[in-house]
């Protein structure tokens, strides 16, 4: 709890079972008063005897302050998750920007994390009179690093809306919302670059050099051949990015066509978007291909391109593909994806289990069927 905001309650139950990627932590965050809230800021023009002067606009009283405070920035709850990350949560009566003046919003904020990135999965809600969820708002995978440590939902409930159901969700003049995360923190590079990646300008220089080595063909002393296509490689980038190319090529040492490698299994674009990987450590196309690069990058063991895949897919999760992304999770063994397929299955349920791809899990998946039923039950 906020000490700036002692009348505002907060419940945090924490579940940070270390055996497992994804941890869950749920949050039950409470405005008193809520239907008396302000969204214009007095003074309250009251002489205060311990500092010997009148409120006013240029020299506040301390309630005034923390009123002031609270108008600007919303109610804060302060969370831990764990000992590498500290956030908060904020409601805003009165919306937060844009054309939310109508709406509450809500806001999440990392303050301070010792981890190079957080990914979340969020639900947010209102508990009502009976202790029973309202107005869910799943938010989809968002990633959160030093420079994106933010995300605010502006238009959570239409406040007319809230106040007309003031009995039900309202109880006490009491707003409680209900906060549940999902979120991995990720101490490792992978050695893969998405889109979103800042890049400094010395390994902008580097990667641009690498790249023209892509499309030349000089000093090649290697082949890809897929179907009849060629393409130029070294063998040198092959061995020293994937332990299965390593061992291709020092088996075909003894071969007369030592220096060329077959890959059939796979579309031209998706070999020359992996050889690009290869060299460059990204993916141009991945969002169009995500899920071919998820299979290519399993084949080859190259674990910088699963998680660039992982973080595309994650990108364009809904409630339509998240069993088709589950099934692909499962077959290339993307642990990742796989969490948090499973987590949003849970979140919202009442919507996926509407597609027929959801029969598929239920009929040919017992063991991801078993880790949802436990998500479910709390024992994840």
């Amino acid at each position: 709890m906020d000490l700036k905001n002692s009348e505002d309650l907060m419940n945090s139950n924490i579940d940070s079972n270390t055996k497992n990627i994804v941890k869950r932590v749920s949050t039950m965050c409470t405005i008193e008063s809520f239907s008396t809230c302000v969204s214009v800021f007095k003074p309250c023009g009251k002489y205060d005897n311990s500092f010997g002067y009148t409120c006013n606009v240029n020299r506040l009283c301390e309630k005034c302050r923390v009123q002031k405070g609270t108008i600007e920035n919303g109610h804060t709850f302060n969370f831990e998750l764990d000992s590498k990350v500290k956030g908060s949560l904020g409601i805003h009566p009165y919306g937060r920007g844009g054309d939310s003046k109508d709406y509450v919003s809500l806001s999440l904020h990392f303050k301070e994390f010792s981890c190079l990135m957080i990914t979340a999965l969020c639900k947010f809600s209102i508990s009502n009179v009976d202790g029973k969820e309202e107005y869910k708002s799943i938010i989809g995978v968002e990633e959160f690093d030093e420079n994106k440590n933010s995300f605010c939902l502006q238009k959570f409930i239409n406040r007319s809306d809230l106040l007309k159901r003031k009995s039900k969700l309202l109880p006490g003049d009491r707003l409680t919302v209900c906060f549940e995360i999902f979120y991995l923190c990720d101490d490792i590079n992978t050695y893969g670059l998405s889109k979103a990646t800042p890049i400094k300008e010395p390994l902008n220089i580097f990667l641009n050099d690498m790249s023209r080595m892509v499309d030349s063909s000089e000093y090649y002393d290697c082949i890809i051949k897929v179907g009849n296509h060629e393409l130029n490689v070294h063998k040198c980038i092959l061995d020293a990015r994937s332990e299965v190319f390593r061992s291709a090529l020092k088996r075909k040492r003894v071969e007369p066509e030592s220096n060329i490698v077959e890959m059939n299994d796979f579309r031209l674009g998706v070999v020359k978007d992996m050889v690009n990987y290869l060299y460059t450590g990204k993916s141009p196309r991945i969002d169009e291909i995500a899920t071919e690069m998820l299979e290519i990058a399993e084949k080859y063991k190259l674990e910088g391109l699963k998680m660039i895949a992982t973080e595309s897919l994650l990108r364009s999760l809904n409630v339509e593909n998240v069993c088709e992304y589950l099934e692909k999770s499962e077959l290339y063994s993307a642990e990742v994806l796989k969490e948090f397929c499973v987590r949003y299955i849970y979140l919202n349920a009442e919507e996926v289990v509407k597609y027929e791809k959801w029969r598929k899990i239920v009929n040919f998946y017992p063991l991801l069927l078993e880790k949802i039923f436990n998500v479910t039950a709390g024992i994840d």
